[in-house]
């Protein structure tokens, strides 16, 4: 199953209070020097492979339901599906766990020779 995600934000010239809110929260909170700005996200998921004709589509959605583009900005793009990102997770947890051999490897052998 492929996944197809839509985040739509404010445009930049367009005031957001929602994210002047959670700005003015976080500051309070003492997670001062952020600023945010609030938007919304879709996830769309699809039987077999995306194609350009699907992204399309996807598109032609965003602009008639998902964003109201008077005032919001949207950008598509195709999300990894848990599957995939399953194997890239065990790739990635395989090539940590190969540095730190070689890490513990190369600390060991400082401590031989001091």
């Amino acid at each position: 199953m492929a996944r197809v995600v839509v985040d739509v934000m404010p445009k930049p010239e367009i005031l957001d209070p929602q994210g002047k809110a959670v700005t003015g929260a976080l500051a309070r909170l003492g997670f001062a020097g952020m600023s945010v700005r609030q938007g919304k996200r879709f996830e769309l998921e699809f039987d077999g492979e995306v194609t350009e004709e699907r992204l399309a589509e996807v598109r032609r959605a965003a602009e008639t339901l998902l964003a109201n583009t008077v005032i919001e900005t949207f950008d598509v793009r195709v999300e990894p599906t848990p599957e995939s990102a399953g194997a890239v997770d065990e790739a990635q947890n395989s090539q940590a766990g190969n540095n730190q051999a070689e890490n513990n490897k190369a600390e060991n052998n400082k401590a031989e020779n001091n």
